[in-house]
């Protein structure tokens, strides 16, 4: 066996521990901690020795470390390649004996307490110098504390040991934990040596030593001005913040510590740091280097190290009691930024996520709860919504309500009243009003005229400034929760929900934000004797051909309408009657799809082959996928053991899941840089029960099957590469996905390109631009350009000219289109109708078209 001293002279008391190490080492297979030596002879007989002896072995062990690190040091100067196995299992072993022993009560006296960290402390700075370095993280730390806690406790605690420990408090070595992967280990011992020199209320300040945030806290905390000993004190609690949920034990410390410094002081010092934490970026940084002559660069991205991450979530913590706005505002964000993925990483925070969605989902009243169902939305983690759900679920329990119900409860109105308030600045106002989802802002003179800019009185006074500051936060906060409010209705179709008329006046139709979405929907009422469906148009309920219900009262109920429900008749009087009134619904549902058993369906009984055989992009079908509540993981170009995966959504409702299945598309290596496939095939839709058993498709509920078939054509429509007019020049000899681009490019009609189509029949005829130009032939919108005609066809915009079906290339803008901007369509959202009719303006006045690329193709012949 090796013995490190072999061609050293070297003291005797230096070889009697490597002669130690060298018996253990021959009786046991390998050492990683002290758990290991159990039932050991050598290290038994080492236990049995005085406590005086072990104490000197623990000295002596220090610097025999010291001499191990040393040793492999000179190997890398010697630029040994290879590690010494030998010297490296020597370390590991005389590390494991120095934990197990500092474990005992060995009754250090406070002067050999000293003189131990002095010599410990003295080797940590002798050996920075190397790649080999001895931190504190490496010494048993802790369990050396508690030797001295004993003593202090029977002989309590002498002038000289409480300043020795004041000084050890600013060591770097024991306070610089940025980048030690055991940096919770050093802040406990942080808060163990600060409480014992914290004697008598004896002020012991807080300071955050990370390269991070920790200036920017220090400069919060010491502007902190009266109960300046309760907050450093309730922050050395949060410093220790190490599990995954407070304890009973912390909510009561911090409680009472919260109380005596003062609720509202405490949490704008709160909301502060964590501001801190919001506007922290997540760092990027972009090394280079060579392998095998070639120049590489690797990106590392970073936001907080673990001691401020630790930190922050501590700080979260605290925050159960308070569930005011700016709070809200505050966690909201950090969640969102938590999880934000970094490459290569994951989430940029996660442990600080899961503290936000703790509190969240603890803090008195409904406000959080409705915050973690907003941005829910915003989330791809499925864990992550997972959690979320869970806390949805106890907050429902604990109101007696549903889901659905503690969702609606729970979204603020910021004192709008139907979408529109006004607040006043002196003489000035500035007026807030939701129009077709966009939130406007318009400023109103004193003599009642509108003004474009802010007035030059708001601008100068800090005042009115500071308060214009304040609603404009407030103006984006409404943006968000107005836009998830649009995808939250837009989810109850499939529910399949029913109101009791005073719960629909209360949370949709009076409601101040979500009244611009309710007031353009239709509904059906019902009462025990008569049922019809309704709009809100002019404060009063009509159907379809206008004429006002008036037999509606509290004791009806309301149901959002859906086609699939409805005659064919009824839904063409539907849509005639929005494109009469020129009624833009925010949401698409007089002209939304509907999807109703095929024969070939009823024939395979348990799948649906409707939306196989489609090439997607698959990026933009995970982003699709997760917008629209379904759980799919992206695939790679490696051998996962997966030959295929399926894209799903579960819902709770019926208890039914939704599958869709995709398979790589393994062609002339169509892969990122990640190993991420480009592009995936589509392959069936099933449906499955609780049981987990295939539904025979006649016993899906319609609505069930009607909305996942048009979410599943909406991820055809979208992310097929059929709608992508550069995709065939592309990819270079891709016969076969070719022949695919044109089948899709040029094919039979979706239900959403037919649906398009229905809108074109109605919307042509008021466009007096084209309507004497443009008609519409099956799948084709033709349009008669004074140069040559043009083909447009309605699925994919893309373009044949005749007269022989030369394919026309235009690239759509990702700007707005002038021509199209504001045009009338009956619903929001549908960017491939804009496309059609932006190309159909275009072509229309093909002499006035500049473009060389589009030029150079019109003219060739």
């Amino acid at each position: 066996m090796l013995n490190i001293f072999k061609k050293k002279t070297t003291p005797s008391k230096f070889k009697y521990i490597d002669d130690i190490i060298t018996k253990v080492n021959s009786s046991v297979s390998y050492v990683y901690s002290s758990n290991d030596l159990s039932g050991n002879s050598e290290y038994e007989n080492l236990k049995k020795e005085s406590k005086t002896y072990q104490k000197q072995y623990i000295i002596d062990s220090v610097n025999y470390i010291e001499e191990i690190l040393n040793r492999e040091f000179e190997n890398q100067q010697k630029s040994v390649k290879k590690r010494d196995n030998d010297i490296y299992r020597y370390r590991l072993t005389a590390f494991a004996i120095l934990n197990g022993l500092m474990r005992r009560n060995l009754d250090y006296t406070e002067k050999e307490w000293i003189s131990l960290f002095e010599l410990v402390n003295e080797k940590i700075i002798a050996l920075n110098r190397n790649a080999y370095g001895f931190s504190l993280s490496d010494f048993p730390t802790n369990y050396a504390i508690q030797q001295i806690e004993r003593t202090i406790k029977k002989e309590g605690l002498s002038d000289e040991l409480s300043n020795f420990i004041k000084s050890m408090l600013e060591w770097n070595s024991l306070t610089d934990t940025s980048t030690s992967y055991w940096g919770s280990d050093l802040k406990k011992s942080v808060s163990k040596l600060s409480k014992i020199v914290q004697v008598d209320g004896e002020f012991v300040p807080f300071i955050l030593k990370t390269n991070d945030i920790g200036n920017e806290v220090n400069a919060i905390v010491n502007h902190s001005g009266e109960n300046v000993n309760e907050l450093h004190q309730l922050l050395f609690l949060t410093y220790d913040a190490t599990s995954s949920k407070p304890s009973k034990k912390f909510q009561a410390q911090t409680e009472k510590l919260i109380n005596a410094i003062g609720k509202n002081k405490y949490r704008k010092i709160a909301q502060e740091i964590l501001s801190i934490a919001v506007s922290h970026p997540i760092s990027e940084k972009t090394e280079t280097y060579t392998y095998s002559n070639e120049v590489r660069e690797y990106t590392q991205y970073s936001y907080l190290c673990d001691p401020s991450k630790q930190f922050i979530k501590g700080i979260i913590w605290t925050m159960s009691p308070f569930s005011d706005k700016e709070t809200l505002h505050i966690l909201s964000k950090l969640l969102e930024k938590s999880y934000t993925k970094m490459p290569g990483v994951g989430p940029a925070a996660a442990a600080i996520g899961n503290a936000c969605i703790y509190v969240m989902g603890n803090m008195r009243g409904k406000d959080g709860l409705g915050a973690l169902s907003r941005i829910k939305l915003k989330l791809k983690q499925n864990n992550v919504k997972k959690s979320i759900d869970k806390y949805l679920v106890e907050g429902a329990k604990k109101y007696n309500v549903s889901v659905e119900e503690l969702k609606e409860m729970a979204v603020p109105d910021f004192q709008l009243e139907g979408g529109i308030k006004s607040v006043l600045f002196e003489d000035y106002s500035l007026n807030i009003s939701i129009t077709e989802s966009k939130v406007n802002q318009q400023w109103i003179k004193p003599d009642g005229k509108s003004m474009k800019s802010v007035p030059s009185t708001v601008k100068n006074s800090t005042k009115l400034s500071n308060q214009l500051k304040e609603l404009r936060k407030e103006i984006k906060e409404i943006q968000k929760v107005y836009s998830a409010q649009k995808q939250r209705i837009d989810n109850q179709f499939i529910l399949n929900r029913s109101w009791d008329f005073p719960s629909f006046k209360k949370y949709y139709l009076n409601h101040g934000l979500v009244n611009p979405i309710s007031t353009k929907l239709i509904w059906t009422i019902k009462n025990e004797t008569q049922s019809t469906s309704v709009l809100w148009i002019d404060n009063t309920w009509q159907n379809a051909n206008g004429e006002i219900i008036s037999w509606i009262d509290d004791n009806c109920t309301v149901q959002l309408w859906h086609p699939v429900f409805a005659t064919e008749k009824e839904i063409v009087d539907w849509r005639d009657r929005i494109i009469d009134l020129e009624l833009k619904q925010p949401i698409k549902q007089a002209f939304r799809e509907l999807y109703i058993l095929t024969d070939a369906e009823i024939n395979t009984q348990t799948y649906s082959n409707r939306m196989a055989a489609h090439i997607l992009k698959q990026h933009q079908f995970n982003a699709l996928a997760g917008l629209r509540g379904w759980k799919y993981s992206l695939m790679g170009a490696y051998d996962d053991g997966r030959d295929d995966e399926l894209c799903s959504k579960y819902l709770p409702e019926h208890q039914i899941t939704a599958e869709y299945w995709v398979d790589e598309l393994n062609d002339h290596d169509a892969y990122n840089d990640a190993g991420i496939w480009l592009y995936v095939a589509t392959d069936q839709v099933k449906f499955k029960n609780a049981d987990g058993h295939v539904m025979n498709l006649i016993d899906v509920p319609k609505i069930v099957f009607s909305e996942i078939m048009r979410d599943v054509d909406l991820f055809v429509g979208v992310c097929s590469v059929g709608n992508d007019p550069e995709w065939q020049d592309n990819n270079g000899d891709r016969q076969t996905h070719r022949d695919y681009w044109t089948s899709y490019s040029f094919g039979d009609l979706t239900e959403i390109a037919k649906t398009r189509k229905s809108i074109l029949e109605r919307l042509l005829p008021r466009l007096s631009k084209i309507k004497d130009k443009a008609t519409i032939d099956g799948k084709f919108l033709i349009v008669q350009g004074t140069i040559r005609t043009y083909k447009i066809h309605i699925g994919s915009g893309n373009i044949l000219m005749e007269p022989n079906d030369q394919y026309l290339c235009i690239v759509p803008s990702r700007s707005p289109n002038k021509s199209t901007d504001k045009l009338f369509i009956p619903f929001e959202g549908d960017k491939g109708l804009s496309i059609v009719l932006s190309k159909a303006f275009l072509l229309a006045e093909d002499t006035k078209i500049t473009d060389t690329t589009i030029l150079s193709q019109i003219n060739r012949n």
